[in-house]
């Protein structure tokens, strides 16, 4: 029913049309063309870019060589000047008349022109490498103080023997007497600077004062910007921009670099526009290959388009107008040969369609009938049926059945779960099965169920699972139990009785056994003391003595008994047990603390760190790990060390217990869990016990669905004895309230009173077991008087961890304090109860306030 609803629904959702293969093609055209176009742009901005980049690069370059030339060519002069200034010859140079010295100058690029002179303090030139004439020169000169004072590089200035713009390198002789001058022009710097470094670009060089003030040379128009200032022009006001207006107004990208230690500027310019056209020619020549490769990819579209699309469209042709029982036309085979290859495979196909479709046509009206037939056989059946999820346990359908003989609507079947049709005593049984794996299909009962009346009846369920829809469900069908149904039930049960009888008469022959054997000893020992104490005369030591022997010998007696009555209880299946999860680990460091002798060697504990809770009757399961430690200490002679662990191994938590006693035989490997089994050694003669011990531990470890097991290397070389208990499943660790109570009665008290106000509950047996639970819970119901960690430690603990926000009601038989009292009071206890009639109800009716009032609060 659930699959023909899901592919109903499949149908009637609408099926989205793909496009045509000449839309494909056509979208195919338009993004080839868009990227034929975005390439073109990209092409030519990119061309652009980097032609800007490979200019401003080519002007960096330039203007870097060119201010390390200017640089070179300073220092060589200021190297000149210096070294004729400190000649020994310069002051009688000085002194004598004009024209008693001869200097050369040797130009070279980027200052091609100039002169070397010998200066007087008073400006007059003595000795020059060209003609000048007399007077005071340079005695006008602003640079003539301070070179008399010490080196000076100057420019720009009018020099006034050649009337030209230039710059002076100077050094002054010793005394003040005079200095030694180069002077240069600066008009043919930047000529020459073009000539060596313009390059194919012929780039523009300029050289300024700092700040842009004056220009010191120019590649272009030389004698009309050499010495004139920057000021007003459209290059200086562009605040040394790549990109930026020459003095010409031709926009140039430049790049400048400072001259050595001077204050002068080299600028180097490449004109923008001839690197733009450059660009735009190389672009053009790509983007015109762009487009013929675009133009050639649409033309081979095209005619792929035309022997794919046209043969696909004769083919759709002939399918629209093929039928089941008709022939199929033949198909023009001109085309791809894909294409071809699909026409054949479509006349086979329709071949195949025509033989199978009348199969499916088949099916499907047998589908039909066998839903109806189904339907009709679940409405029309005259016993109650159902399906329930097997998750929520919620009524999925009902028949009508179900409803007239439970009473209810279906309506009212549709808002129940499976669990308020059983008897309430049943329900924990039946949450029991639900939890472990259950087979395919099921006949379990009789169970007790209710009707909407009040009634009860017993049915006998017979189940399967399924699926339904999206849901995993299980289909029940509830049968009454007919007279002879009850009569056989109770056939059944008498031969359980039977049974049972016979298993009594077994017990009572074991206890006649045991009387017989076991019982002999202790009693014989018993009674030959009574006699001499009642008919000799004994003196007080030997009476001390003789009573402590029949006192020994009465408690043998009495564990002895009670060992064989618990021993048949768990073989009976009358020894109650609680399982709930617990803290392995709390439960071996008791029995370790009970069994661990002041000053001997202490019992070693390895148990992972990461252990998970455990789900056991916490007293059960400390009584199997008790009597391990008991015998590992008793058949550990010396004190031998003794160790116990615990890990998880193979999703069950597995505890050892390893000593290096007397060790066991192989041969009695096999019979050490039997009852009264004992290994008969000479050293293990002093050594007492009833020979019930590790049988009680067998019976108590499958009773929690573990095995237990022995091993040994043999006599003298010590054993391990070891156990497995299931993992608590995540269901049991999740409540509302925690329940934190040794004594089991009054916690199923507590639960039961907490269920019927509404609210769901854990059980902890312990403070260790609590302290892994509480993380989930919404509210404590606390003992004092608990097993290791105590109370007030838990509690001390919950408002470390959990601070004062939940609440907490105190029951406990322990008398408290003043002190005491205020102790809880300031912990934030809510209530502090004593244990007796109508404690579990006034707690829950506490708790109900309180987590009323919180969500009010919030």
């Amino acid at each position: 029913m659930g699959a023909s609803r899901s592919a109903s629904g499949s149908k009637d959702r609408p099926r989205r049309r793909g496009w045509s293969v000449r839309g494909y093609v056509v979208l195919f055209m338009v993004v080839l063309i868009a990227v034929a176009a975005i390439a073109g742009v990209a092409v030519r901005t990119l061309g652009q870019q980097d032609a800007r980049q490979s200019a401003a690069a080519d002007a960096s370059f330039a203007a870097r060589v060119a201010a390390a030339e200017i640089a070179g060519d300073l220092l060589l002069l200021q190297q000149t000047t210096a070294g004729l200034a400190v000649n020994p010859q310069l002051p009688a140079i000085l002194a004598a008349p004009k024209g008693s010295c001869t200097l050369t100058f040797a130009g070279a690029s980027p200052f091609s022109a100039g002169h070397l002179d010998i200066v007087k303090s008073d400006g007059s030139v003595i000795c020059s490498s060209q003609a000048i004439a007399g007077g005071a020169v340079y005695g006008a000169a602003s640079w003539l103080p301070a070179a008399l004072l010490g080196p000076v590089t100057a420019a720009p200035f009018l020099d006034p023997a050649t009337g030209e713009i230039s710059a002076v390198v100077a050094a002054p002789v010793a005394g003040g007497a005079g200095l030694v001058a180069a002077i240069v022009a600066l008009g043919p710097v930047g000529p020459n600077l073009a000539a060596t470094l313009g390059g194919a670009r012929q780039l523009e060089f300029l050289v300024t004062t700092n700040s842009d003030e004056t220009v010191l040379a120019r590649s272009l128009q030389p004698s009309r910007w050499v010495g004139k200032p920057l000021a007003g022009t459209a290059f200086a006001g562009s605040a040394r921009a790549v990109e930026r207006p020459g003095l010409d107004g031709r926009t140039r990208l430049y790049d400048w670099s400072r001259v050595g230690s001077t204050t002068w500027l080299v600028y180097a310019g490449a004109d923008e526009a001839a690197a733009l056209t450059a660009a735009d020619l190389s672009s053009n020549r790509e983007l015109a290959i762009i487009l013929g490769g675009a133009g050639i990819m649409l033309v081979v579209i095209f005619v792929v388009y035309r022997r794919i699309v046209d043969p696909i469209r004769r083919l759709s042709l002939v399918i629209r107008s093929s039928t089941v029982d008709g022939a199929v036309s033949a198909v023009d085979t001109i085309g791809a040969s894909e294409v071809t290859d699909l026409a054949q495979d479509f006349a086979r196909l329709m071949a195949t369609v025509k033989s199978e479709l009348v199969e499916r046509l088949n099916s499907e009206q047998e589908a039909v009938v066998s839903e109806r037939n189904y339907r009709t056989l679940f409405e029309g059946h005259p016993q109650p049926m159902w399906l329930y999820d097997v998750d929520t346990f919620a009524f999925l359908e009902v028949n009508d059945s179900a409803c007239d003989r439970y009473g209810y609507t279906r309506k009212e079947f549709m808002a129940m779960t499976i669990c308020d049709v059983q008897q309430p005593l049943d329900v924990p049984k039946f949450l029991e099965l639900q939890a472990m794996p259950m087979p395919t299909s099921d006949r379990t009962g009789p169970w007790r169920h209710l009707l909407k009346d009040g009634s009860t009846i017993q049915v006998l369920i017979t189940s399967h699972a399924l699926i339904f829809g999206d849901h995993h469900a299980r289909f029940v069908l509830a049968e009454d139990l007919t007279e002879s149904q009850h009569l056989e039930l109770e056939l059944v049960e008498s031969h359980a009785r039977a049974e049972h009888s016979a298993e009594l008469a077994r017990a009572k022959d074991e206890m006649v056994t045991v009387v017989s054997h076991e019982l002999r000893t202790p009693l014989a020992s018993i009674v030959g003391f009574a006699e001499l104490l009642a008919t000799r005369e004994v003196t007080a030591a030997q009476r001390k003595d003789y009573l402590a022997v029949m006192l020994q010998e009465g408690r043998r007696l009495s564990a002895l008994v009670n060992d064989f009555l618990d021993l048949r209880r768990l073989e009976g299946g009358h020894l109650s047990m609680r399982f709930a999860p617990s803290d392995i680990k709390a439960l071996i460091r008791r029995a370790v603390d009970l069994f661990s002798v002041p000053g001997g060697t202490p019992i070693e504990m390895r148990v992972q760190d990461d252990l998970p809770l455990v789900r056991v009757d916490g007293d059960s399961m400390f009584r199997v790990i008790a009597n391990l430690l008991s015998n590992a200490r008793k058949y550990s002679p010396l004190d031998g060390s003794i160790s116990i662990g615990a890990r998880v191994v193979n999703g069950m938590v597995e505890v050892a217990v390893q000593d290096k006693g007397l060790g066991i035989p192989a041969g009695a490997l096999t019979h050490l869990f039997g009852k009264f089994f004992r290994v008969e050694t000479a050293d293990r003669g002093s050594i007492g016990g009833t020979g019930l011990g590790l049988a009680i531990c067998k019976n108590i470890v499958e009773s929690h669905g573990g095995k237990i097991g022995a091993r040994s290397e043999g006599l003298g070389k010590g054993s391990r004895f070891y156990f497995t208990v299931p993992i608590a499943r995540a269901q049991a660790q999740a409540g509302e309230v925690l329940i934190v109570e040794d004594d089991s009665g009054f916690a199923n008290l507590v639960e039961a009173e907490l269920e019927a106000r509404g609210l769901t509950s854990m059980w902890a047996a312990d403070a260790e077991t609590a302290e892994h639970l509480v993380t989930k819970a919404r509210a404590v119901v606390l003992d004092l008087l608990l097993p290791g960690l105590s109370g007030e430690g838990f509690l001390h603990h919950l408002r470390a961890t959990r601070g004062p926000g939940i609440p907490v009601v105190v029951v406990t038989l322990k008398d408290l304090g003043p002190a005491e009292n205020l102790s809880l009071q300031k912990a934030g206890v809510a209530a502090v109860l004593r244990k007796g009639p109508g404690t579990a109800a006034a707690a829950a009716n506490l708790l109900v306030q309180c987590l009323a009032s919180e969500l009010v609060a919030i």
